[in-house]
């Protein structure tokens, strides 16, 4: 056996690489579908580990084939070199991988990436100081990075990412995706057996463990290379992933499902409008002009000034009527439209509560269609999150960006205050809650989360169908509005 792994080692190194690189590609294939899950956002970062992992990968059995093969010595040094950066560049992926499922402000996010970067600079800086001083051979300031790098970033990554994935699963059972969790808690399991068996068994090196904890010692102490046991965590990883693929088609199920409910009301509401107009209101007029020649005939004043006081609740209940028939036939929602809506609230707001309210929006002429309840919707969410600025957070100044892309809608609501109170239960409260099931209804989601600035931020993300762009209206509302006055006059 030790034999068969020794004449098929490049044999062993390709097919790893493959893994990794199939991985990668299929989820990469996606990357362009819309999505409101925080686990399916994130899988790109899975695949360009993925990506960058097999060409390291491959760089073991490629690399040692052009020296065999007599380039130039130097070339070859540079190639080595090469290798050992792409080999951390793919750690640092795999750690943000897992920094984007975590439940983290961008900020706090932003800020831990920064750090990771550094720390991946600082072990090539580091080890090419000692390299230098020690006189190293190139292989060995390889290994020494690599070892450093696995211990310090991929280990502590895949145990990230590893925990990231399973927080997820309740997300996914919340969207009706059951199904899907079992898949993602493999993974994690996966993620765990991959950090463990690439992160603590290291490349041979300097100052590297002795026995098992290195390739070569695990090769000599078991028979097996370590480099098959990774090929085969990773394919089973890169199964699990695919796997996980299954949630844009079930996304995408569920939109052609809501967008086929939001044909059938519109066609109901139509069909009720139209009873309305031609039954009801008929009716009433009737019956109206029977009361009117009533009122004729009537020889008392009193009986008369009585019959056409109900006539004229008839002609308002009519009224009434086509007003609600009208509302059934309200067009679809369009960017215009939903801006002007919420920066009339936030004026509205402004004036009734002394806040100033820095409203912006833009994107609206590449805005992808928007769901017909997104105004209703989103009204709502961003008068809850003002009067939680207002009540709660103490705030004295609010910026509110809206943003319109092809494939996504955001609403962002930064405060002063002082943040949100504790809830005695941990839990949301009512009025986060109905915020988060206004976004649920929308196919999107909602963040609530501290600002490292101070404050509170509330951001609301909805997936849109970038294939169709609806027409734009003139007259709407513009972007990089001015400060609202809080003395300014109240829109209705």
């Amino acid at each position: 056996m030790r034999h068969f792994f020794t004449v098929n080692a490049t044999v062993i190194i390709f097919a790893q690489g493959v893994v990794f690189f199939a991985l990668g590609f299929s989820v990469w294939l996606q990357r362009r579908r819309a999505t409101r899950l925080t686990l399916s956002s994130s899988l790109i970062w899975l695949a360009t580990f993925a990506f960058v992992e097999s060409i390291a990968t491959w760089g073991k059995a490629f690399i040692p084939i052009q020296a065999r093969s007599g380039l130039d010595p130097s070339f070859v040094q540079v190639l080595v070199g090469i290798r050992c950066v792409i080999q951390i560049i793919a750690f640092v992926f795999l750690v943000e991988f897992g920094l984007r499922l975590a439940p983290l402000a961008t900020s706090v996010r932003r800020a831990l990436t920064t750090t990771v970067v550094l720390i991946a600079l600082a072990l090539v800086t580091v080890n090419t100081i000692l390299a230098t001083a020690r006189g190293w051979s190139l292989y060995q300031w390889e290994g020494s990075i690599v070892a450093a790098g696995r211990y310090g970033l991929l280990l502590p990554g895949a145990l990230l990412s590893a925990v990231g994935v399973w927080r997820q699963g309740s997300e996914l059972v919340a969207v009706g995706m059951h199904g899907i969790k079992g898949y993602a808690d493999a993974a994690g399991w996966m993620l765990v057996v991959f950090g463990v068996i690439s992160g603590l068994i290291v490349d041979p090196g300097p100052w590297s463990p002795p026995g098992i904890a290195t390739d070569d010692g695990w090769f000599s102490a078991t028979g097996i290379p370590i480099g098959a046991l990774r090929g085969l965590t990773g394919l089973a990883l890169a199964t699990f992933a695919i796997k996980l693929l299954d949630i844009f088609e079930l996304e995408q199920s569920q939109r052609i499902a809501a967008l086929e409910r939001a044909r059938l009301i519109a066609e109901e509401r139509a069909r009720f409008g139209q009873d309305l107009h031609d039954g009801t209101i008929q009716s009433i007029y009737a019956s109206g002009l029977q009361l009117e020649s009533v009122a004729l005939r009537a020889g008392d004043p009193a009986v008369r000034s009585d019959v056409r006081r109900v006539v004229g609740d008839l002609n308002e209940t009519i009224v009434g009527i086509r007003d609600y028939i009208d509302a059934l036939h309200t067009s679809p929602a369009h960017p215009q439209a939903v801006a002007g809506a919420l920066e009339a609230l936030a004026r509205k707001f402004s004036a009734e509560t002394g806040m100033a309210i820095r409203f912006d929006a833009a994107g609206m002429d590449a805005s992808g269609l928007l769901p017909d309840d997104i105004g209703h919707q989103t009204e709502q969410i961003l008068r809850e999150a003002l009067s939680n600025a207002a009540r709660h957070g103490k705030s004295r100044v609010v910026d509110i960006q809206l943003t319109f892309a092809p494939d996504e809608f955001d609403l962002v609501v930064d405060d002063d205050g002082v943040g949100l109170p504790p809830l005695a239960d941990g839990g949301l409260g009512h009025g986060l809650a109905n915020m988060r099931d206004r976004a649920r209804r929308l196919g999107g989601r909602v963040a609530v989360s501290t600002r490292s600035a101070g404050g509170t931020r509330v951001s609301l993300a909805v997936p849109l169908d970038s294939e169709q762009i609806p027409v734009t209206i003139e007259g709407a509302a513009h972007a990089d509005r001015a400060p609202f006055s809080p003395t300014a006059e109240a829109t209705p």
